[in-house]
């Protein structure tokens, strides 16, 4: 036993003896050519119309946006960097130290950071109860006859879950698996089955995000850049008012155009039903646990929608669930801790909302808006407010092919659309709700432009290109469809 315990410090001496071990964990290549580039530009002067210190700040926040796009480190570390190098920079002209990181890390009591924290906290539990495995099955057991009809069942059980999930890649964690057991049970010979199944189960992912402000990280992001930018202020309410009909025609439709683009050659799929039903079985009955999760999930969708007339805000309501689960057993305080995704988004959220919030304050979201509608008004002549609309909206769309988050995306990126539409004379509210749209459409575009991509991609159904021609379909005809449906109903709506 002494000798095996020895052995990691023998090959850990050994491999800083001959220099294996690396001198820094980070990328080093991408990280000069940033500090580089970034060293350069602050030296020069200003643009017109831009104060320094709003040209520094933005120097720092664009860094920190390309050192998460090139992978320079996991997203936390690279926010835990920006601090520190926020701090001595200073690139605000704050002459306290004490001023300088509260600016940076003021974002940390942010109470809609802290909806999304624990909103990770409540998916976790679907996943430990198999709650969220067990509304997928039994709807599969009623409806999944043909393989469209179990595209259909797996995009609404994703719906199902998601206003407690808003992390995408949790949501597809419980049904893409089911969508790669019903392919290899029902034929695993016909490879365009699973690619079916698991781009729609992708599509569906992002479709679900639209329609709930709880369905993905960054669409509470938006909700803050929101109300700072444009003015406009989104309950979850009124965000489910005016999106998820939207998203609920992605649902109808996207499903139908995959499967007549991929074309499975299985059709009829009487396995399916059989396949969830044994599952189920499998399963047992619902346990306690499950109908705990039941009661609080129903308990946040009604402090939710009315917290206003309750008193209790969204955020608060939150930490409701999250006791009664504590208190339960439903979770335990292990389970929390262990959840690291609540944790790097509560560190690199923040750190990105703060700094972007301070551009807003510093006036440079407002300069860059003013720079990109002017570019565009003279590119687009006279064009009307919706045409503005949808061409910003197809730039905003393929930006998704330089972005590895969508979160990031939209803190990045959001404020400037925002600003530069309403300049171009489109109504606040529209372009909050088109952003919103879009943010979550492009993230099947690329095999990196989500996290969840990965994953899916891991069942071996799709080749990098093969992602990329279908991501490409689902991302162009779910912005058409959004915007055309999204239009049409804001306007009935009154926005």
């Amino acid at each position: 036993m002494a000798s095996s315990l020895a052995m990691p410090t023998d090959v850990s001496s050994e491999l800083k003896e001959s220099g294996a071990e690396p001198w820094f964990a980070a990328r080093m290549i991408p990280l000069m050519l940033i500090i580089l580039v970034g060293a350069l530009a602050w030296g020069i002067i200003p643009p017109d119309g831009l104060e320094v210190s709003a040209y520094r700040t933005a120097i720092v926040f664009i860094a920190t946006i390309a050192a998460i796009v090139t992978n320079v480190m996991p997203t936390g570390a690279v926010a835990i960097v920006s601090v520190a190098a926020y701090s001595i920079l200073r690139p605000g002209g704050e002459e306290s130290a004490a001023v300088v990181i509260n600016n940076a890390i003021g974002n940390f009591n942010n109470a809609l950071i802290w909806l999304i924290v624990i909103a990770f906290m409540v998916a976790r539990a679907f996943s430990k109860t198999g709650l969220g495995r067990r509304i997928a099955l039994l709807l599969l057991s009623k409806f999944g006859q043909s393989s469209l009809r179990i595209a259909y069942c797996l995009g609404l059980a994703d719906f199902i879950i998601a206003p407690a999930t808003p992390s995408n890649t949790a949501r597809a964690a419980i049904v893409s698996p089911i969508a790669h057991s019903l392919a290899q049970t029902i034929d695993k010979a016909d490879k365009k089955l699973g690619q079916f199944l698991i781009s729609c189960s992708s599509a569906m992912n992002d479709a679900s995000g639209a329609g709930f402000q709880t369905g993905f990280a960054g669409n509470l992001a938006l909700v803050g850049i929101a109300t700072t930018v444009a003015g406009v202020t989104l309950s979850f309410t009124d965000w489910m008012l005016y999106l998820l009909l939207p998203a609920l025609v992605l649902l109808a439709a996207i499903p139908l155009i995959l499967y007549t683009f991929i074309s499975p050659d299985t059709k009829k799929t009487p396995e399916a039903p059989a396949f969830a039903r044994g599952e189920l079985q499998k399963m047992g009955a619902v346990t306690r646990s499950e109908w705990k999760l039941v009661g609080v999930f129903i308990a946040l969708i009604v402090m939710w929608i009315g917290g206003s007339a309750l008193g209790i805000h969204s955020t608060a309501a939150a930490f409701i669930g999250l006791s009664i689960l504590l208190l339960t057993g439903v979770l335990s305080w292990g389970d929390i801790k262990a959840e690291k995704g609540a944790w790097d988004t509560l560190i690199w959220f923040s750190v990105l909302m703060g700094m972007a919030g301070h551009l807003k304050d510093l006036g440079f979201t407002g300069w860059v808006g003013g720079q990109v509608s002017e570019a565009l008004s003279m590119a687009m002549g006279g064009a009307s407010p919706t045409l503005f609309l949808l061409a910003m909206m197809v730039f905003y769309l393929f930006t998704a092919y330089f972005f590895a988050s969508a979160t990031a995306k939209v803190v990045a990126l959001g404020p400037v659309i925002l600003g530069a539409l309403m300049t171009l004379g489109v109504n606040p509210m529209v372009a909050v709700l088109a952003v919103a749209g879009i943010t979550n459409i492009g993230g099947n575009l690329s095999t990196y432009s989500h996290a969840r991509n990965p994953l899916l991609m891991g069942y071996g159904y799709h080749t990098d290109s093969e992602w990329m021609r279908i991501g490409l379909v689902i991302s162009v005809a779910g912005m058409v469809l959004f915007m055309a449906s999204g239009l049409v109903w804001w306007t009935l709506l009154g926005a």
